[in-house]
């Protein structure tokens, strides 16, 4: 993972009107990784530069108060717009102040910081233009993120205290958000109420303590869900709906060989690539590592029957999430999302990954949504390689990548052929489709 790091350099300015602003007037760098995104260019000499003259207060107040949206509220499902609101605890633009800030975007997935970029435009009419694009989101550590910015609030207070403006907003609100973090009941409140999407103390208190009690039930799988079910949605009513599911009962198993635990579920790889790594170690396992998964393999690594899965009836509408209830003996309560036995099937590879994960991981509920989490991207790249091994499929389609030859794949393997041309683009096999590409939204900036 990549460092996150800023750099700053005071400066005097003539700034009047603001006297915290004219007092942190700095030459202001971010670093992530090796890219500086902070260089740019004047707009009149055309010189790059490596660092923007602005005021560090803004940006500090802005990390500040977003600090807990930033940390634990993740990007919307797919195909979801963020909203305004969204945007602005989670970009940098959001600073405002009458500053010209780049287009950068922080969005964290559970495990680590996402961080895109984007340059300006050629033909934007701006006094600068920034110059640095992120090709992919690149990752930081959460450890590191918080780092970072502690570095620049806590440099700001002391410029601030230096020039003899102790007492301020930015003061006062960074010391309830340390009290928060010190206080191990106050960081659960804080967490759930960002990762439904709330400002600290904006969440209705009934709300709350049926969101508190929810985590208590569900543990780590509630971070799972409640960004679907968030601001403006039933909120904690809607997640108790679905704990209350019917499903398929079921036992599952791991074939592999004890010890085979996701080293991704402790931060040591992306979720897609040790995905893709254990799904290929339990089709290894099975003695299969080519051919189709038979429904009755797949069924047996669950431990639900054939009779239980036709006498399961779908909701009427595809449900934007699921929870697979812990019973007894090692047995769970499989809910799959839709009714299609294609899709099932996918369903039920997405929650037969999350049991394989360590349950110190995701704790004693398995849980599947549309979200961005490392998680769910870990379920979703997990169920495409089990289901449809990427190199199998290559080895079916002969260099042949017309429609009608992915769709005569897609059902040889059981999957549909939007996972199949999915998995083909992810390995870089395929192009994407560019309105496929628009509706899903770009890796380049994602809103």
């Amino acid at each position: 993972m990549s460092t996150f790091r800023w750099t700053w350099e005071w400066a005097v300015s003539a700034y009047d009107e603001e006297p915290e602003v004219a007092d942190t007037i700095a030459r202001l760098g971010l670093y992530v990784g090796p890219h500086n995104l902070m260089r740019n260019e004047d707009a009149w000499s055309r010189d790059p530069q490596e660092a923007i003259l602005a005021a560090a207060y803004p940006l500090a107040l802005w990390f500040a108060s977003s600090w807990w949206r930033l940390h634990w509220e993740p990007l919307p499902p797919d195909r979801m717009s963020p909203t305004v609101e969204w945007r602005m605890a989670h970009e940098l633009a959001a600073a405002g102040h009458g500053f010209v800030w780049p287009r950068v975007l922080f969005a964290a997935d559970g495990q680590r910081m996402r961080v895109w970029a984007l340059a300006s435009r050629p033909d934007a009419r701006q006094s600068l233009r920034y110059l640095t694009s992120l090709e992919q989101p690149v990752y930081v550590s959460l450890d590191d993120f918080g780092r970072g910015i502690e570095a620049l609030i806590g440099a700001t207070l002391e410029r601030l205290e230096a020039r003899g403006r102790p007492k301020n907003d930015l003061q006062a609100l960074w010391g309830l958000v340390c009290e928060d973090r010190a206080n191990a009941e106050s960081t659960v409140y804080r967490r759930t109420e960002a990762e439904f999407g709330f400002e600290p103390d904006e969440a209705p208190e009934p709300f709350m303590d049926t969101a508190l009690r929810l985590r208590r039930v569900l543990g780590l799988s509630l971070s799972e869900v409640a960004a679907v079910y968030g601001k403006g949605t039933g909120g904690p009513t809607e997640i108790e709906a679905l704990i209350q599911a019917p499903g398929v009962p079921g036992k599952p198993s791991d074939p592999r060989p004890l010890g085979s635990i996701s080293a991704w579920a402790y931060g040591s790889a992306r979720p897609w690539e040790e995905a893709v790594q254990a799904a290929r170690s339990v089709r290894t396992a099975l003695g299969n590592t080519e051919d189709p998964l038979d429904e009755g393999v797949l069924y047996d690594l669950l431990g639900i029957t054939a009779d239980g899965m036709a006498s399961w009836s779908a909701p009427a509408q595809r449900t934007k999430a699921v929870l697979a209830k812990p019973l007894s003996h090692g047995q769970y309560q499989f809910v799959p999302r839709r009714g299609h036995p294609t899709s099932q099937r996918f369903d039920l590879a997405r929650l037969y990954s999350d049991y394989l994960l360590p349950e110190a991981a995701r704790g004693p509920w398995l849980a599947s949504s549309d979200l961005g989490t490392a998680r769910q991207q870990y379920q979703k790249a997990f169920a495409a390689e089990l289901l449809c091994p990427i190199r199998a499929l290559t080895a079916f389609l002969e260099n042949d990548y017309s429609d009608g030859a992915i769709e005569e794949a897609a059902g040889h393997f059981g999957v549909s052929p939007l996972a199949a041309k999915a998995l083909l683009a992810n390995n870089g096999i395929l192009g994407r489709d560019v309105s496929e590409e628009h509706a899903r939204q770009s890796r380049h900036y994602p809103i």
